[in-house]
Parts: C-alpha cells; structure tokens; sequence
C-alpha cells in the first residue's frame, strides 16, 4: 500500500510529527513531495500508484481518474468541493474525508480580534501614532451591552458565541437548524435573518459557501444594519453582495468591516476595500495557527488509517463506500 502527499509545505512537514508518520508509515509506504505540480501529468506522476491521498490543496479531475488503486483521499479542511471532484470520486468509489472542527477556535479568535479591531479602532490609531499624531478625539466603541448577531451555529458560530458573551454582549443567531435544545445550550437566541440585520450591533457570518448561501447576506439585508454597526467575515466571501457592502462603507452606512475573505485570493489592487480606512483587512489567516495546523495534520491522518482499518470517518461523500467493501 502508499500513501503520497503530492502538495505538501515545508511548514505541514515539520508539524508532521514522529508519532503521526509512524502511523502512515504502518499503512505502508509514505511519500511526501513538496509544492503543487505544475502540471497534471506532473501529478499523476507523484500519485498515479497511491491507495490513498493526503491532500493539502486541489487534485485535478484528470489526475484522479487516471488513479486505479486510489481509494481515499484525506483533505486537510473542511470543505473539499473546490478542491475535489465528489461526483467522480464518488462514481469511482474514492471516499473524500475532511477535517472538522480542526480550527474552531483559531477562527473564532481571529473573529473577535476582527471585532475588537474595528470597534476600538486599533488599526487607524496605530497608523495615526506612527505618522506621529496624538489623537485622542476618536471614541471607540465598548462591547458590553452590546447584541452580537452570529450568521451560523456551527462549531466556530460556538466558540464565537462564547467569547462575545464573556465580553458581556447579548447573542442573536440565524441558523439552518435552529432548536429550543441548542439555545438554551449555548445561551443564544433564534431570529430571523432580516431581525438579526436589524437588532444586532455586530454581525459575523459562520456559514460554508453552497449553492443555498450563495450571496445570502444581500443588499436589503445590508441596509437593515444599524448606523455604526460592524460586520466580520471570517467564513466565506461568496456569502455577501461585496459591492453593495462597499456602496454602504463609502456612504458611511456603517461602523467598520472585518475582513479575512474575499471574492479573488490573493486581493487585485483594484479592490475597493482597500482604500477604505474603516475596513481592517487580514489574508485569509483566519485558521492559520500553529495549534489548527497541528489538528489538521491529526485528523487528516487519522481518517486514513480509521479508513484502512475498515472504520472510515469524517467521509463527506458516503455514497461512494456503496459496493466498495466496508472501506
């Protein structure tokens, strides 16, 4: 049996650790290559004999189908449908796991620090500092009190949830799936999305990007926002109608953005945001801790070998187990 990792990084190497490459190497033979191949016949070539994957980026679905032995490929993240043709994995009998959870609260931190960022304006008083001005006349903004709206109760809607209410702020949430049971849990309560607009100081979204939720916070949406409120995007940038967030930014519709996403990674110099003074931008780092990598690797190695032992998990295209043998 081999395991290849086609597309690794120096730094997922050195996180590899000693006990988690014996694992692999106990499945049988591990090759690990360094960086994306330019190439698909490039790919093929590092991948062509493997039974299973670990994947750090995309495969392409050439490569995949010229892979006769491949039987699972390992993501390490979340949501592999960018990365991963499902359909033709799944006709080809290749399972596709990901890694839940691995950065829950790296993602949520870098959400608050977002949040604190724009309410205390830390950005524009340090660049106002460094250009040697003391301004004292700005007032920021205080937490407490305040109403958080959370766009999604997943597990980093969560720990977001969680770390607003130590802050003292009042919690709002609009999810798929909203019960009695989880908010008395995790001490929120359940909205409709055009009340969250309207009664929430700040908002953040926690939602996957799927077809439903294409573009779901639209314009309308938008303009219910309180004058100075602030919104955070941490999830996904196809969530939101961007130009008509930057329409409402310029007219000083609203507090301050948080931003960690965008419709084009990297960002082109033409983007609006850029030049907007109450927007605090980060490049999608959002789940790069050294702690979330380190899970990641963990539950990515994890789902081969519970794979190989016949106890697949984490298997985001189930159908594809169907009359291929109990792994």
């Amino acid at each position: 049996m081999r395991i290849v990792c086609p597309d690794g990084s120096v730094t997922d190497r050195e996180l590899l650790s000693a006990e988690l490459e014996r694992k692999l190497r106990q499945l049988g033979s591990f090759s690990w290559f360094y960086g994306r191949p330019e190439t698909s016949e490039g790919y093929l070539e590092r991948v062509k004999d493997a039974d299973g994957i670990l994947l750090n980026w995309d495969i392409p679905a050439e490569v995949l189908s010229s892979c006769p032995k491949l039987r699972i490929v390992s993501f390490t993240g979340t949501d592999p449908r960018k990365f991963v043709d499902l359909s033709l994995a799944t006709r080809k009998g290749i399972a596709v796991t990901n890694t839940p959870h691995y950065g829950d609260h790296a993602v949520a931190e870098h959400t608050m620090a977002l949040i604190l960022c724009c309410a205390k304006r830390i950005v524009q008083l340090n660049g106002l500092m460094r250009q040697g001005v003391w301004e004292q006349d700005l007032y920021n903004t205080e937490l407490w009190g305040k109403t958080l709206g959370l766009v999604g109760l997943g597990g980093i809607g969560i720990e977001v949830s969680r770390l607003a209410q130590a802050f003292g702020m009042q919690v709002l949430c609009w999810t798929h799936h909203p019960t009695t049971e989880r908010a008395l849990r995790h001490a929120v309560r359940f909205v409709t999305l055009k009340e969250l607009f309207e009664q929430s100081d700040v908002v953040t979204l926690h939602l996957s990007h799927t077809p439903e939720t294409e573009r779901i916070i639209t314009r309308e949406l938008l303009r219910l926002l309180r004058p100075g409120a602030i919104l955070v995007n941490t999830a996904r940038a196809e969530l939101v109608d961007n130009q008509a967030l930057a329409e409402l930014l310029t007219e000083k519709k609203l507090g301050a953005v948080g931003l960690d996403v965008y419709d084009v990674e990297p960002v082109e110099h033409d983007n609006p945001f850029l030049g907007m003074e109450n927007v605090v931008l980060a490049p999608h780092v959002a789940f790069n801790t050294a702690e979330a990598n380190a899970n990641i690797l963990n539950i990515s190695v994890d789902n081969l070998v519970a794979f190989f032992s016949g106890h697949p998990q984490n298997v985001v295209n189930p159908e594809s187990l169907v009359g291929h043998g109990d792994s």
